[in-house]
């Protein structure tokens, strides 16, 4: 009998994906409707349907488990139904109370499509997680430099803390102006409020700012520090639970929780924010993983969900790492692997405008209650996935493998009443229109982002994955000219998945200003100099031979290797800490970054550093790196190397490598599929005609197989559309291929 050793679970919005992976690498995968009241429950119900895939009780499937690893929605939940621990009290700096309210313009539309963000009308800020009258400042004041301006005034502090505490305050957050260079105010706010609540007896924590998110930019900051707070800190106790859970059915492997950068950490992490957005990274990893396996250096993931559509890219080998993460509208200093999501999903609701009558499609969403075509979810409105049904694309008897019956012709009655007779068109033609309205969404999303990227589309090879992906890859890509189409056979539970290729990792970063010169031989030499020269005399120094001049140049690439020694090395024990709290036992590799820029220009790039070791050449070899990396994203016109480079961010990752799953090779067979894959025909609607379409079981076709459209490729878990004109064959990875006119 198979043993499992890694459990992956992603809880999405609609359904619950589970992995189970073998010691050989072999895995399975399960489906089952989230339960938003309970996540473990779903998890439970999802696990069951891949262990009896293998033949296993859930209880024989848990117990040889030695890795958990969690990645899904309990925080971001917590957010969008402002259910997170509150009330919170926040003291902050005088003069800045009002930093959460006045937010950022770019709160307003950071979540909109690139055609919504143009109308100022579409723009509304997030409501903040902490009401106005529950934060209060005092005074002191920092600099960027970390010297202290205006002490801090403590009598203030008292008071502070006392009127929280009398307003009902269950945490305390201490955030101020640059503790990020300099923390000294905020840890004796944080004594002083500790003395205010040990005299009071009351049981309020206290979590300061500087902890949590040491970076440049008191609203990221802050936000970060208050979604800590408000989402993530409850969390623990619904991972403790979770944990529970497994024990009662004999599991005893140790629970991780994915983070937004694509590894896992223990829930006892202390920046557990950090995983907040950890389901679409899950997805991205699984991206990398495929085009490492193809060396393919430029690849776009696509995720439909039942709630929304992710992309995420792959850019000269790596997924883009941005320093920013966004939880509903909120921007934090937390880095994370860029997704760029919409609100279109197969279970997104379909409405005709009583006043344009024109459809109207999301951005809310059935959910896992997918449409009124289930019954039991008790949905009034019809969504995407009712559209495919009457569309035949999906088996009302095979939802999740037949464990979810559709109502086929409850979906074609309410369809005709919501949508067709307020158009006056024919049913099909209306459920088609919106099919291929939703498809039309997502394709621009998606080329938008692929061309704001300063590429076109077929310098990408496309993998298209989640439950709903399959059913819609064909509909997306049309008419996008994309170097290749992958739909990989487990697209249904790829974040589940790519969360099992994931180390344990703790990543630590903060902020800093470190200018570097011109590296010799971008300017004749004379000129170079000139430029240290000029930079000098703005600062106030009068520099006259050129001795004096070179002997600055190299104390400036001297001072950038201290600064960022230091910050790694403060970083490299935080690190050292987290792991030894959480009980992490194993080698721990050492990974440094920096994020950094062209001086001048406003957006800087992550760049790894190949050893740990610090020398003379650090500086310079991180530079050249810059150079080469921002040439494979951009262009190498687009560098601009004149006037030298700023550092912003040290990072440092440590890892302790974990067994990974694998996608093994077959060997190819026939290009014809086996009689016992075929299933019979189903007349599908596309592009305003009937077909009969060939309809196969995804499990039982071989490597090496073609099938030509139009067709359905069907598993429990997804359904996968030929249209009419279109071929995909199967290859020896058990990745789909898609091609078509």
């Amino acid at each position: 009998m198979p043993e499992p050793v890694v459990l992956g679970i992603d809880t999405g919005g609609t359904m619950t994906d589970t992995v189970l992976v073998n010691d050989r690498g072999d895995f399975v995968i399960g489906k089952a409707q989230t339960t938003p009241h309970f996540e473990a429950e779903g998890i439970i119900n999802s696990l069951k349907d891949a262990a009896k895939k293998w033949g296993l009780s859930v209880e024989d499937a848990t117990k040889s488990l030695k890795t958990i690893i969690y990645t899904g929605t309990i925080m971001l939940n917590r957010i969008l139904e402002r259910k997170g621990l509150q009330p919170l009290g926040i003291i902050t700096t005088a003069g800045f109370e009002d930093t959460l309210r006045i937010g950022r313009s770019r709160q307003g539309w950071n979540v909109l499509s690139y055609a919504e963000r143009l109308h100022a009308v579409s723009h509304f800020h997030p409501e903040p997680l902490v009401s106005r009258n529950m934060i209060l400042g005092v005074r002191e004041r920092t600099l960027l430099t970390g010297i202290e301006m205006i002490p801090l005034y403590e009598e203030e502090v008292r008071d502070a803390a006392r009127s929280l505490i009398q307003r009902g305050a269950k945490a305390i957050i201490i955030a101020f102006l640059n503790s990020w260079a300099n923390p000294s105010h905020e840890l004796r706010a944080e004594e002083i409020v500790r003395e205010v609540v040990d005299k009071v007896g009351v049981d309020v924590p206290v979590f300061l700012s500087y902890r949590i998110a040491p970076i440049l930019g008191e609203l990221r900051r802050l936000n970060a520090a208050v979604v800590q707070v408000y989402a993530a800190e409850p969390s623990r106790e619904q991972f403790s639970m979770m944990r529970e859970k497994f024990e009662e059915i004999g599991g005893k492997a140790p629970l991780f929780v994915f983070t937004n950068y694509g590894t896992i950490v223990p829930p006892e992490f202390e920046r557990l924010v950090h995983t907040i957005n950890s389901g679409p990274a899950g997805g991205a990893v699984g991206v990398k993983y495929l085009a490492d396996m193809y060396n393919y250096k430029y690849v776009i993931g696509t995720d439909v969900g039942g709630t929304t559509f992710d992309v995420a890219s792959i850019i000269a080998g790596q997924p883009t790492i941005i320093p920013l993460t966004i939880a509903e509208r909120f921007e934090l200093a937390v880095p994370s692997i860029q997704v760029e999501s919409i609100g279109s999903g197969t279970g997104s609701y379909v409405r005709v405008d009583p006043v344009t009558n024109s459809i109207g499609i999301g951005p809310d969403s059935a959910g896992y209650r997918v449409g009124v075509s289930w019954e039991e979810g008790g949905v009034d409105t019809v969504t995407i996935n009712d559209a495919m049904l009457v569309l035949g694309y999906l088996n009302p008897e095979y939802f999740l493998g037949g464990d979810v019956l559709l109502n086929k012709n409850k979906a074609e009655k309410e369809f005709e009443r919501q949508v067709s007779e307020k158009l006056g068109v024919d049913l099909y033609d209306s459920a088609w229109g919106v099919y291929e309205m939703v498809a039309d969404q997502m394709r621009l999303h998606l080329e938008s982002i692929a061309r704001g990227l300063g590429f076109s589309p077929e310098n990408f090879y496309l993998v298209s994955y989640g439950g709903g992906g399959p059913c819609m890859t064909a509909a997306i890509v049309s008419g996008l000219r994309f170097a290749g189409v992958m739909v990989p056979e487990i697209a249904p539970a790829f974040s589940a998945w790519g969360a099992t290729l994931a180390d344990i990792g703790i990543r630590a970063e903060k902020s800093l200003e470190a200018y570097v010169p011109p590296l010799p031989g971008i300017y004749p030499q004379g000129i170079a100099l000139n430029i240290v020269q000029g930079i000098a005399e703005m600062l106030g120094v009068k520099l006259k031979s050129k001795e004096e001049i070179e002997g600055i140049r190299n104390i400036m690439y001297q001072n950038a290797v201290n600064v960022l020694s230091q910050a790694w090395g403060e970083l490299k024990n935080y690190v050292s800490q987290e792991f030894k709290k959480s009980g992490v036992e194993g080698e721990i590799t050492w990974k440094a970054a920096v994020r950094m820029l062209y001086a001048g220009m406003l957006d800087d790039v992550e760049v790894e550093y190949a050893s740990s070791e610090i020398t003379e050449k650090l500086v310079v070899e991180l530079c050249e790196s810059f150079d080469d990396l921002f040439e494979k994203i951009y262009a190498s016109s687009a560098r601009s190397r004149e006037f030298g480079y700023t550092i912003t961010r040290a990072i440092i990752t440590g890892i302790v490598e974990l067994s990974k799953p694998m996608l093994k090779e077959e060997r190819e067979g026939d290009a014809k599929p086996p009689r016992e894959a075929f299933k019979g025909e189903r007349e599908i609607y596309w592009d305003g005609r009937w077909y009969k379409a060939e309809v196969y079981e995804m499990g039982g076709l071989k490597t090496g197989n073609e099938i030509v459209g139009p067709a359905i490729i069907e598993s429990p878990a997804s359904t996968y559309v030929i249209p009419p004109g279109w071929f995909t064959k199967l290859d020896t990875k058990r990745v789909f291929w898609l091609e078509g006119s």
